[in-house]
């Protein structure tokens, strides 16, 4: 036994103790401990012969709390992990994540929620990570939504978000960004199972340490159909304008359809598939769950990707994941152009030894081509394969 296992043995005895002996009721707040090892094939998305390979072993808390307020709802979570890699020392870190919400709700037809979240971590983009370096990415972002309706025909929506993206590595700063979003829109039920909306968005990138900006309108329509029975279908059109303003003073435009296709069967109880074909542009898409807008200094124009995932219940303690994605790019940088694809597998497989401990295995596996005329000014191609195992023990 090695001694960072060793010096987690009283720790683990102490939670197993006190997970036992805790009520069986549901308490409003957690905490836990969590301990996983993960392999990756190609730690820095390298080309084949310049793959470098570790182990990681990563010691966690997990704290969180779920309470009623009333009509409102408050819940928060922060998850720390300190990662030590066998071999690539130097890129030992500790990453965190911070989330709290606040749903609120009237006695009207009036709610709405607050999202505030503050993570960092290793970034999981191979853009970003660079041997022989340690870049850590910090982010802060907060979002507020209000809408009116809900219950009746109509519904009316607004919302604003702001967030900061910071990289530790000064060859890096060139992608630190402020961000802001506005949206409103409405939603209507013309009749049961479907919903119709549309809504307005703006948003705005700023580079601050390089003074350039990227600033983005949507016009979006929006379809929600549930026909009963297994499948529900959602779609996404809108009207995409960007204006890029660069430190050097140029501008240019770009005018673009983007949009998105989602289907969702459940079939039985314990199983549930997810399909979603989308496309976007690569800098400044909205992520249309946090209502901020992606920041991305690489040179990829557009994004056309597809997503089917799938979830079975195969027990009262057996769960599994299954995830396939397919990603084609286009790039550009200059008079340069060409594309890149990459395909990526991953599966899951959850097991809840008993009520406050949960244990768990993944493998993934991503491989990217690039198109011949694409240089590695624009894309590298990779393949990376990680697998994983973990132990979470909870008081609650």
């Amino acid at each position: 036994m090695n001694r960072h296992a060793a010096r987690l043995l009283p720790l683990t005895a102490m939670l197993l103790l006190a997970a036992q002996a805790a009520q069986a009721e549901t308490s409003p707040w957690y905490v836990g401990a969590s301990q996983a090892f993960t392999g990756n094939s190609n730690v820095f998305y390298g080309v084949d012969d310049k793959a470098l390979s570790d182990t990681i072993s990563s010691t966690g808390v997990r704290l969180g709390l779920d309470q009623p307020i009333s009509r409102q709802r408050l819940s928060a979570s922060l998850s720390a992990n300190h990662n030590r890699y066998s071999s690539l020392d130097y890129l030992n870190n500790t990453d965190y994540a911070l989330d709290a919400r606040l749903d609120l709700e009237t006695v009207e037809r009036v709610s709405g929620v607050v999202v505030l979240r503050a993570a960092q971590s290793l970034p999981t983009d191979s853009n970003y990570l660079t041997t022989g370096q340690r870049n850590l990415l910090s982010t802060r972002s907060l979002n507020a939504t209000g809408r009116v309706g809900l219950v009746t025909m109509w519904t009316f929506e607004a919302g604003a978000a702001a967030s900061q993206t910071r990289y530790s590595a000064t060859a890096y700063r060139g992608s630190n960004a402020d961000q802001t979003s506005f949206n409103a829109g409405f939603r209507v039920r013309p009749a049961s199972g479907l919903t119709l909306g549309a809504s307005l968005r703006h948003g705005k990138v700023d580079y601050v340490d390089v003074g350039s900006e990227v600033g983005r309108n949507d016009l979006d329509l929006l379809a929600f159909v549930n026909p009963g029975g297994a499948s529900s279908y959602d779609a996404r059109l809108s009207l995409t304008r960007e204006a890029y303003t660069y430190a050097t003073g140029l501008e240019r435009d770009r005018n673009a359809w983007t949009g998105s296709l989602g289907w969702n069967w459940r079939p039985t109880g314990k199983f549930s598939t997810q399909l979603r074909l989308s496309r976007d542009t690569s800098n400044a898409s909205f992520d249309y769950v946090s209502n901020l807008l992606r920041a991305n200094t690489d040179q990829a124009q557009n994004t056309t990707s597809l997503r089917l995932g799938a979830n079975w219940q195969a027990t009262a303690k057996i769960g599994v994941d299954a995830g396939l994605t397919y990603a084609r790019r286009s790039l550009e940088q200059g008079l340069i152009s060409g594309s890149d694809r990459t395909t990526g597998l991953s599966l899951n497989v959850s097991y809840a030894l008993m009520r406050n401990i949960d244990l768990g295995c993944g493998l993934t596996w991503a491989n990217r081509s690039v198109s011949y005329a694409t240089t590695s000014q624009l894309s590298t191609q990779y393949k990376v394969t990680t697998y994983s195992c973990s132990g979470q023990i909870y008081l609650r």
